[in-house]
């Protein structure tokens, strides 16, 4: 099929117990839904009023879907009831009372309509009724024999196949429909899915009814329906094919072929088909769908579906808004791969569902095999920082840095912060080397580079080697000279030669928190695992307080992000941060215990601080969109060294860089409000007068902890505080030393 001025597929979710709340549909808005339903088989007209209310607050258009006139077998006992083979049965034209002998037929008018021998088959075929005497209708009820054993809930669906080819008189609409469609008119709902539409002048009444100011999805879900489909299409404005109820009159493997066929007529008449049902129907329970689910999704993409129809999975199901991300990677990949050479694509296992790293790959630089005459190399002793930085290039983190930079990539990062691919990078990731090292070195040479243990770490591929000016680095990547910034005095330690080219990555270095220091690729794979498509990522380098777990979570729902990615620094700090033990302690303590569950992922990265202000604060951001974050938590001040740059600068060169793709979250002033007892973000305030604001700063903290003294709880919380006074009791290393 051509496919080349294909529309988007749309969604329609179900609203339910799972999604009821206004944040469920500001979330669900955000993941590109294109409808909201409700079911109205189990739901009544104050439900119906709830959820448009929210829609339209929301702005996300409504379909009014009727309950229509299904045959259901109803009991009225909470508890279902087990019938076994060969119990007799009464069956009601009304309601009456719980009885494990009495089931009611709805409408009642069927059970004046049934004969003996009619064979009833109860939800999804689990209890079977054969009709056994008619004689006593005219007291209300006639009799069954139970010819398979099953259970029975309340409202259930029922299929009557008759020893007579007939259908049964049912209308298209019910007393409640009408009631739903006059609220709907009322409210300005503009689509209508008329259930169990089973002929053309069914359609008719139903735009008699509506005033002809809805659009009409005539949902196809039972035989009679299919036998007059031509005429259904004819009137109908698009079809919505319900593979459950349809299930329930055709045999199961005839679906995939009425679906097929249905979706080619209609489309010959230019009318879109939404399909429903079953799509990802073990999500209710589990977090990922079976391969047969997505084969079917991606199947029934390829047929030509318009649109599919979330139901069971988010109106009851424990993971809504990891189906519909789901659904959404299905149509993403589907959209990419179509029309394409498959076998050529079979090594390419990527995700379509989270940000592409920065330059639209995942570096990975890993040697197999250590060069024949390694021993024979060059050597270059690596610091532990620059250790850190063949780790972090090797392993994707500086994705897409292949190697220390080149002379045009330094020069074009400390000119304009862009690669010479013209890939937005602000940070200088250099290798510098004596004048005694350099002249062993030559281009297009080899050299090893040693870590820890006089082993080799990595192997360089010498590209270039070249001198540069101390005074441009200090002005250009840190706007100031003064000797005593942190950044400039790094730069002034720096050895005189550079020499760049890509590395290849022989061995990890070792550390005491290797288990948390998860590569791009790892972390990817956990985000993947939970369905997660947008997520925040927060850079740090102490342990948690108050204002970080404010704005973690605020983060969260202001970009509507599936979840959070916590990524401490954990190199060389500077006198006064927290030791990386006490970060790591902390943040456990807050994942096991106060985090929303399953709404965060921990690693820590192993770099260091480069001092560099809002350069710094564009460097973080690229890095957490390599371990695959959409959103980036920018606080006030991030990043920020002493009084060198103003408290939005890290915000502001945001501005300057459209094409980061990765989003900042931005965070003002954050303080706790006395009168409010609650942290109250600075741009939020919309009351007038004093809110009893009150601070500790990082210094007084510190001060008070190192005093044995506990925090407010406002401040940091005990279960928190208690970790780092008892560290400090132990008379442990808390806080960094000089």
């Amino acid at each position: 099929m051509d496919t080349r001025n294909r529309k988007k597929i749309k969604i329609i979710t179900t609203l339910g117990p799972s999604t009821n709340t206004e944040k469920d549909l500001r979330n669900i808005k955000d993941k590109g839904v294109d409808f909201v339903r409700i079911n109205m088989s189990h739901s009544n007209l104050n439900d119906l009023k709830y959820f448009i209310d929210i829609s339209k607050k929301i702005d996300i258009p409504f379909i009014l879907d009727t309950e229509g006139s299904q045959i259901r077998a109803v009991q009225l006992g909470r508890e279902k009831i087990e019938f076994k083979e060969g119990d007799i049965i009464k069956i009601y034209n009304r309601t009456i009372a719980e009885n494990r002998e009495k089931i009611c037929l709805q409408p009642g008018s069927i059970v004046g309509q049934l004969k003996k021998g009619d064979l009833i088959f109860v939800d999804f075929n689990t209890l079977v009724l054969r009709v056994s005497d008619i004689s006593m209708i005219t007291d209300g009820y006639i009799s069954a024999i139970v010819v398979t054993n099953g259970m029975l809930g309340n409202n259930k669906s029922a299929v009557i196949v008759s020893g007579e080819q007939k259908h049964f008189g049912l209308p298209v609409l019910t007393e409640k429909d009408r009631k739903s469609i006059q609220l709907a008119l009322k409210e300005g709902i503009g689509h209508i899915a008329v259930s169990f539409v089973r002929r053309g002048r069914d359609l008719d009444e139903v735009r008699k009814t509506t005033n002809n100011t809805m659009r009409i999805i005539a949902k196809i879900e039972s035989k009679e329906s299919l036998e007059n489909i031509d005429e259904i299409i004819e009137k109908t404005d698009a079809l919505l094919i319900d593979r459950g109820d349809l299930g329930k009159e055709i045999p199961i493997e005839r679906i995939p072929f009425i679906q097929k066929a249905v979706l080619k007529k209609a489309h010959e008449r230019q009318k879109p088909v939404f399909i429903a049902t079953n799509l990802l129907e073990s999500m209710v329970e589990k977090k990922k769908p079976t391969r047969a689910e997505v084969n079917d999704v991606i199947n029934t993409i390829l047929d030509g579906a318009d649109g599919l129809v979330l139901s069971a999975e988010t109106a009851i199901g424990k993971h809504p808004m990891g189906c519909i991300n789901i659904l959404n990677r299905l149509i993403k990949y589907s959209d990419s791969a179509r029309n394409l050479n498959y076998v050529s694509r079979f090594s390419d296992f990527s995700t379509v569902s989270l940000i592409k790293p920065h330059g639209g790959r995942l570096i990975e630089r890993f040697a197999d095999k250590l060069p024949g005459d390694s021993d024979k190399l060059v050597k270059i002793k690596l610091s532990e920082e620059q250790q850190m930085d063949v780790e972090q290039i090797a392993v994707g983190a500086f994705s897409p840095l292949e190697g220390f930079m080149c002379r045009n990539d330094f020069q074009g990062v400390l000119d304009n912060m862009r690669l010479v691919s013209g890939v937005v990078w602000p940070i200088p990731i250099v290798l510098d080397i004596s004048k005694e090292e350099a002249k062993k070195i030559s281009i297009d040479n080899e050299v090893a580079l040693i870590g820890d243990k006089d082993e080799i770490m990595a192997i360089l591929h010498v590209r270039d080697k070249y001198d540069f000016d101390k005074k441009e680095i200090i002005n250009k990547l840190y706007c100031t000279d003064d000797k005593r910034h942190p950044g400039v005095k790094m730069a002034m330690k720096m050895k005189p030669i550079l020499v760049g080219g890509e590395i290849d990555l022989v061995k990890r270095r070792e550390s005491e928190y290797k288990e948390y220091e998860l590569t791009p690729r790892q972390v990817r794979k956990l985000f993947e695992d939970r369905n997660w498509m947008k997520i925040a990522g927060f850079h740090t380098r102490n342990a948690i307080h108050r204002v970080h777990e404010f704005i973690q979570l605020k983060a969260l729902e202001k970009a509507h992000c599936d979840g959070l990615f916590i990524h401490p620094v954990i190199g060389k700090k500077k006198q006064g941060d927290f030791n990386i033990k006490y970060i790591i302690e902390a943040y456990k303590k807050m994942m096991k215990d106060f985090y929303p569950k399953d709404s965060v992922v921990f690693a820590t990265f192993s770099t260091f601080s480069r001092y560099a202000g809002p350069r710094e604060a564009i460097f973080t951001a690229l890095c957490r969109k390599n371990f695959g974050c959409s959103h980036f938590i920018v606080g006030r001040d991030h990043t920020g060294v002493a009084n060198y740059y103003h408290p939005k600068a890290s915000q502001q060169i945001f501005d300057r860089f459209p094409d980061l793709e990765i989003k900042p979250i931005k965070f003002d002033k954050v303080f706790y409000s006395n009168k409010l007892n609650k942290y109250i973000h600075g741009s939020d305030i919309c009351k007038e007068g004093d809110l009893g604001e009150v601070h500790i700063n990082a210094t007084q903290a510190r001060k008070m902890l190192q005093a044995l003294e506990m925090p407010p709880d406002w401040f940091m919380r005990p279960e928190i505080a208690l970790i780092i006074l008892n560290g400090l009791k132990n008379k442990e290393e808390v806080f960094v030393k000089e």
